[in-house]
């Protein structure tokens, strides 16, 4: 596969999501990317909702390990971590999940990684970020990004309901991509200046990032108000949810509701003469009408199915969409003509798996199959000039599967 890092070989000693997904990103750009795993104790999320057979793995190791090659090497001895240790001096970054007490013990925390290749990249994920008294605390996106980053919080406020503790990987494949451009940074600024910069990425920071107008709102000295708690805007006819009789919803997002988006509006839904009604003609006079424009627009839409009222809107300038399903993210034709889902063949089936959301000259390049477990150890290792013998010597010992 070819890609902008093409070249470029990453070290990836990552367990779970948030940091696996950086490797896998770019792994997809092009990067040779080697996953280390304990030949007795495989990455965890190979196992997430299933159990690990030979060239088995969760769905979601296979989204976060895409085009990895992977080798199983035991870091509690000698002959393992002098391994690692060649495999880190042709390489470009090493990338890690582990905590720092674990990098010191088992002889991969940045100083052992910079001993023996002091331009390699040093990245590293974690849950609250590489400093402060809880630097060294476990953390999981649910908890971190989720709950501590205050968007639980903010979806409670909003909702009055309690939201569900298990979320979907949000927060790791946002994380993620925030680690995998700062590597790609990192490698800039290592071809400008020659220094190779350690790069921290957390599930907290990235929280706080992303979640920046509430955040930003509730700084100490300002109004309640600027806190931003419900979105900020007040509901109008063009920013509303509408519900269809099937029971789906299209969401109009007419951000400053400007009048020619509003005109146009008027005119798809077949009610042009609410453009020059007095009640309406006017970004004022709108909002102080929301109530009776709402009614007047829910009416239209609850009198139409889904697909109607998608049909209806399609030639409207302004900003809308229709409330999708996961299921249907897979028919939708900007999603298949930018090809942002691609088809990846296991022996179980075929799966969709999401492409890294940055292209390249308008090319998302082709996603490849995450790795069966320990299945590149004898290629990889042999590229380090093991010879057969040697390799089963290592086997039989247990410092590789």
């Amino acid at each position: 596969m070819t890609g902008p890092l093409t070249g470029i070989r990453v070290v990836d000693m990552t367990m779970w999501a948030f940091t696996p997904v950086a490797g896998g990103i770019l792994a997809h750009w092009g990067a040779d990317v080697i996953k280390i795993e304990n030949p007795a104790s495989p990455d965890p999320s190979r196992l997430l909702g299933g159990t690990l057979e030979p060239g088995g793995a969760s769905r979601s190791f296979k989204n976060y390990n895409r085009g990895k090659r992977a080798i199983a090497l035991n870091m509690n001895t000698g002959e393992g971590r002098e391994l690692l240790y060649k495999l880190v001096e042709g390489a470009d970054v090493f990338l890690t999940s582990f905590l720092p007490q674990v990098r010191k013990k088992l002889g991969f925390d940045i100083d052992d990684i910079k001993a023996r290749n002091p331009n390699i990249i040093y990245a590293k994920g974690t849950g609250l970020g590489p400093k402060g008294p809880e630097s060294e605390k476990r953390g999981f996106d649910a908890a971190m990004w989720w709950s501590r980053g205050s968007l639980a919080y903010q979806a409670m406020e909003v909702s009055g309901a309690q939201t569900p503790t298990g979320m979907v990987g949000h927060g790791d494949t946002m994380c993620g991509t925030v680690l995998a451009g700062g590597i790609c940074a990192a490698l800039v600024q290592r071809a400008i200046t020659g220094v190779a910069p350690v790069v921290d990425a957390s599930l907290l920071g990235t929280a706080v990032w992303f979640n920046h107008q509430p955040i930003t709102g509730a700084s100490p000295g300002l109004p309640a108000a600027a806190a931003f708690p419900g979105g900020g805007m007040a509901r109008t006819a063009s920013m509303s949810h509408y519900k269809t009789k099937d029971g789906r919803f299209i969401s109009l997002v007419f951000v400053n509701d400007p009048d020619d988006w509003w005109v146009d509006l008027c005119r798809v839904i077949g009610r042009p003469e609410m453009a020059t009604d007095p009640k309406f003609a006017t970004r004022a006079a709108r909002a102080a009408n929301a109530a009776q424009s709402v009614a007047i627009l829910s009416e239209i839409f609850g009198a139409m199915t889904f697909d109607e009222a998608k049909q209806m809107m399609r030639p409207a300038i302004g900003a809308w969409a229709p409330v999708q399903s996961p299921r249907e993210i897979h028919d939708d034709p900007q999603v298949i003509a930018n090809r942002y889902l691609q088809p990846v063949t296991y022996p179980e089936g075929t799966t969709n798996f999401p492409t890294p959301p940055v292209l390249f000259d308008e090319d998302a390049f082709t996603t490849q199959r995450a790795p069966d477990f320990a299945e590149h150890t004898d290629e990889v290792l042999r590229e380090l000039g093991l010879d057969d013998s040697q390799i089963a010597a290592h086997r039989a010992a247990g410092v590789i599967a």
